[in-house]
C-alpha cells in the first residue's frame, strides 16, 4: 500500500536570479510600470517572511490531490507606488484549481514595500514561481519530514554551523520540521551569512552576511555590513530573540522596521564541521 504526502515546495529566488539571467532591455513598459527599478519592492521581512507567509497560506486543493496534478505556477503581479498589488495574472499555469489557489495567495498578500526608482516610489513588476508536488512513499517508509523530539533538556546554546530554515508542525512525537531553501551560517570567529539555495539548481544567492554578537543565551545582534533587505539594509544592527526547543532546533523572534508585526522563524542546525566564513562581494 501506499501513501501519498503532500508537499508543497516554493521557489523563491524570485527577481533576483530572474532580472540577473534575462535581463529586459527596457526599463519602464509603456504602461509606465518598471521592469529594472533602482530598488526591487520587498515582502515585509523580505523573502524569508515570504516564504513563510506563502507556506503558511496556500492549500493544495483536494481534487488536484485526487487527480496527482502538480507543477510550477508562475503569477506575476504589479506592486504599485502604495506598496499594494495589482494585475495579479498567471504567466504559465499549471491546472485550473492549482493557478486559483496560487492567485489567491498573492491576492490576498499584505502591502509590500514599493519598488524605486530616481528616489521615487513606482510601479514594478514581479514574478513569483509556485511548485505544487506530490511525492509517493511506499508505507513504512520515513517522511520526507524530520522530526525533533520535544522537552528535551536543551544543553547545547552556542549559534556556531550551518542552520536551515523550517516549518515546525508541533506533534505527540516532537516538532516535524519541513525543510527549506535559506540557510544561515554562524562561523565560530562571530562572522555569519544568509544564503538562498535555488531548489531549481539555478545557483544561489547571499541574502546577507557581517558580524554577530551573542548577548545572552536568549538574545543575539546581527551587525550587517551587506544585505539585500531593504527593512534590513547594511549598517544597521538587529536585535534578534532566541528561543532554544532544541540542541538544534531554534525560534528566532525579531522587529521589523517600519511595520508592527513581529517577525518569526524556525531554524534547524544541520551536522556540519566547524565553518570558517572566507567570502566576500
Amino acid at each position: 500500500m501506499k501513501t501519498k504526502l503532500l508537499m508543497l515546495v516554493i521557489s523563491l529566488l524570485v527577481c533576483l536570479p530572474l532580472l540577473s539571467q534575462n535581463r529586459p532591455t527596457q526599463k519602464v513598459d509603456e504602461d509606465g510600470v518598471y521592469l529594472m527599478p533602482d530598488k526591487l519592492p520587498e515582502f515585509p521581512g523580505g523573502i524569508s517572511a515570504l516564504m513563510n507567509h506563502l507556506g503558511a497560506n496556500i492549500k493544495y486543493p483536494v481534487e488536484a490531490q485526487k487527480k496527482g496534478v502538480s507543477g510550477r505556477v508562475l503569477v506575476q503581479f504589479v506592486v504599485m507606488e502604495d506598496g499594494t498589488l495589482s494585475q495579479v495574472k498567471t504567466l504559465k499555469g499549471v491546472e485550473p484549481s492549482l493557478d486559483e489557489e496560487a492567485l489567491r495567495v498573492v491576492r490576498e498578500m499584505p502591502k509590500w514595500t514599493p519598488g524605486m526608482a530616481d528616489g521615487k516610489k513606482v510601479k514594478v513588476k514581479f514574478t513569483i514561481p509556485i511548485v505544487f508536488g506530490l511525492e509517493k512513499i511506499k508505507s513504512g517508509n520515513q517522511s520526507f519530514k524530520l522530526v525533533i523530539p520535544s522537552g528535551q533538556e536543551v544543553k547545547n546554546r552556542t549559534l556556531s554551523g550551518v542552520w536551515q530554515q523550517c516549518m515546525i508542525d508541533l506533534k505527540e512525537e516532537g516538532y516535524r520540521l519541513s525543510l527549506g531553501s535559506l540557510m544561515k551560517i554562524f562561523s565560530a570567529d562571530n562572522s555569519f551569512m544568509n544564503i538562498l539555495f535555488d531548489v531549481q539548481k539555478m545557483g544561489s544567492v547571499i541574502l546577507a552576511q557581517g558580524e554577530y554578537e551573542v548577548v545572552s543565551d536568549t538574545v543575539y545582534v546581527e551587525k550587517l555590513s551587506k544585505s539585500v533587505y531593504s527593512s534590513f539594509p547594511a549598517g544597521v544592527k538587529n536585535e534578534i530573540s532566541i528561543e532554544y526547543l532544541h540542541d538544534n532546533l531554534i525560534k528566532l523572534s525579531f522587529k521589523v522596521p517600519g511595520n508592527e508585526q513581529t517577525g518569526t522563524e524556525y531554524w534547524y542546525r544541520v551536522p556540519s564541521p566547524d565553518i570558517k566564513i572566507m567570502t566576500d562581494w
